[in-house]
């Protein structure tokens, strides 16, 4: 038989298949994302060495959506960390599904490395000490991986309390938006009080 035009796998077209799949499903297998790509198995052996691997081509899949190369270096270290992490939220929004095995798997990835490298040299170059940056960079991620699972919860995650019981939280339920905006308000609250709170390290 002749070969196709096309190949019929890439590491481009499994990265995004795998993303889809544990998207979907919240998990990843190499027999399903075999059926997903209408292939055997053995054959996904020919571009990559394993699971890892595979992982690794989903979070450049979303890498290309979080890149802080258009950073403006003359900006606030302050509006350059939110424009940042409000990309980085957006990227993982999109698959909330894949959230919990892309964060729980170690970075090994050299893209990766140059996306931390941007984030250290900002936050190194505002005033930071170096043994202050990787707690203030894993608390941002904390905040923006539970903020886009947010983006997929029920707009009303609070339910069924009663005013006669629970009297403040009743009036401060009544004030909370009931529809996409509470997750939008609680992410734009949340950052600026990271970063107000990131503010009050540096050293005077």
């Amino acid at each position: 038989m002749p070969r196709p035009r096309t190949p019929l796998l890439d590491r481009r077209r499994i990265g995004a298949a795998a993303l889809r799949l544990a998207d979907e499903q919240g998990v990843l297998t190499i027999p399903a994302l075999a059926r997903e790509l209408g292939v055997a198995p053995s054959a996904l052996y020919h571009h990559v060495s394993g699971r890892g691997e595979i992982i690794s081509l989903m979070r450049e899949e979303l890498a290309l959506e979080t890149s802080p190369d258009d950073w403006d270096s003359s900006q606030p270290w302050e509006q350059a960390l939110e424009e940042w992490a409000r990309s980085y939220r957006k990227a993982f929004a999109a698959h909330p599904g894949a959230v919990p095995l892309l964060a729980t798997a170690p970075l090994a990835e050299p893209f990766m490395h140059a996306m931390y490298e941007k984030v250290a040299e900002l936050l190194l170059t505002a005033g930071f000490t170096a043994s202050q940056v990787m707690p203030l960079i894993t608390a941002m991620e904390s905040f923006i991986l539970g903020s886009a699972l947010d983006l997929v919860a029920p707009p009303v995650m609070v339910s069924d309390v009663t005013r006669e019981t629970a009297p403040h939280l009743t009036a401060v339920l009544d004030d909370t938006p009931t529809d996409h905006r509470r997750a939008e308000l609680a992410f734009d609250v949340g950052l600026r009080a990271l970063i107000t709170g990131f503010r009050a390290f540096l050293p005077r």
